[in-house]
């Protein structure tokens, strides 16, 4: 069934825009919100790097959906439909259980929404690379990426002023609320019943993983999230922690963090095809490692706010440049579970630096964290140098082939 332009679009914005919903939680909320309720620093870095572990874990999802027809209904649409689902479920039963008063129950409810979430991303990616034309695929990432920024900036707004006023039992019923609309768009895409051979799913392309360029790339993948998410899921906690901001005024940090990373991954796309992805990765480099001296140096919550426009453009830049290069670099017979494999590293830096920085404010404070990160931070440089050696076709975008045949 041949579906219209707007109609896809549509659907993969919704189911981006909804990721931007529980982002917008868990990025700017949690941590302040288990604060509040007295639970220990140690603790919530544990739960933080245990909610990014299904994402760490999107590629075997990416590999079940490129090989598993579920219930013979298709290789995407079934498994979205179950991640939103299990999604709402999770999110709307969180509402109803205290951190405080049954910390396991709450931990699981909220892994478990993570879970869902991770589900339906992985499988709605490879929904967009089956059905999208060589021509409309920058469109389709438009859709998506500006969803989610829309999502998050949207619901940051409307949790902080909302939790003042009512608690956070509302932040999980909206976002559970959230996790149904896209069903309307979802549940009418019929997918072909046979794929392409060319898309046929092959094991042996999974060996160009071991290739020195991919070995370069995950080391570049897996340090440069540990700085850039290290810092940005750092910044409500120190609003919180070390100035007292209100959640009204955590929003609105959202919402600004949020504007600069729609501008920054909209201008650094521009950037990218003007200067190329050898400039502009050392050049994000740089930005993210000023972005995290600069929080560090804030003095009050409104310089902050300042700060974080900036922040959210440099960590824009940062990951459209990281996925620029992850696609560029994917194999089109794997391109899901290859996709998801680059995220997954991606993600194992995440969940490193999430954690460990978190930790490390209970000991050091958060001022040492974001100098610490902004010096390590550095190491990516060496590492991008070998990066472009490695792959120099076109201007540093793709591997050569003899690269991918050492």
């Amino acid at each position: 069934m041949k579906h219209s332009r707007p109609f896809r679009l549509t659907m993969f914005g919704l189911l981006y825009f909804v990721q931007g919903s529980a982002l917008a939680y868990f990025r700017n909320f949690q941590k302040p919100y288990l604060a509040g309720l007295g639970v220990d620093p140690d603790v919530i870095g544990i739960l933080t790097s245990i909610l990014l572990l299904p994402f760490v874990l999107k590629v075997f999802i990416g590999m079940l959906s490129d090989r598993v027809s579920l219930f013979g209904r298709g290789h995407r649409v079934p498994y979205i439909i179950l991640g939103l689902l299990l999604a709402a479920a999770a999110f709307g039963a969180a509402s109803f259980v205290l951190p405080d008063s049954n910390f396991p129950m709450f931990a699981a409810l909220i892994v478990t929404g993570s879970f869902s979430v991770a589900l339906f991303d992985s499988s709605a990616d490879g929904l967009a690379i089956d059905s999208s034309a060589a021509n409309e695929q920058g469109m389709v990432q438009g859709s998506m990426v500006g969803g989610r920024a829309v999502g998050f900036i949207v619901l940051s707004l409307l949790f902080g002023a909302m939790v003042a006023e009512t608690g956070y039992r509302v932040v999980f019923l909206i976002i559970a609320g959230m996790m149904l609309v896209p069903l309307l768009w979802v549940s009418r895409f019929r997918e072909p019943k046979q794929r392409p051979a060319s898309e046929a799913f092959e094991w042996g392309a999974f060996r160009a993983l071991g290739k020195p360029v991919f070995l370069m790339f995950g080391a570049y993948a897996i340090v440069y999230s540990i700085v850039s998410f290290g810092v940005d899921g750092l910044v409500t906690y120190f609003m919180s922690s070390s100035f007292h901001a209100s959640e009204q005024m955590i929003g609105q940090y959202g919402a600004l963090r949020g504007v600069g990373a729609v501008i920054g991954a909209l201008g650094g796309g521009l950037l990218i095809d003007r200067i190329g992805r050898r400039r502009s990765a050392f050049g994000a480099a740089a930005a993210i490692s000023l972005g995290a001296v600069l929080i560090g140096l804030a003095a009050n919550l409104n310089i902050l706010l300042l700060v974080g426009v900036a922040w959210g453009i440099a960590w824009g830049f940062q990951e459209t440049l990281f996925v620029a290069l992850a696609m560029g670099l994917a194999d089109s017979r794997i391109a899901a579970s290859m996709f998801a494999v680059m995220m997954a590293l991606s993600n194992i830096g995440t969940a490193v630096g999430e954690g460990v920085a978190t930790g490390l404010t209970d000991n050091i404070g958060f001022v040492p964290v974001f100098w610490l990160l902004a010096g390590l931070n550095v190491v990516t440089l060496p590492i991008l140098w070998r990066l472009f050696r490695l792959a120099p076709a076109m201007g540093g975008l793709l591997p050569t082939e003899a690269a991918l045949a050492d």
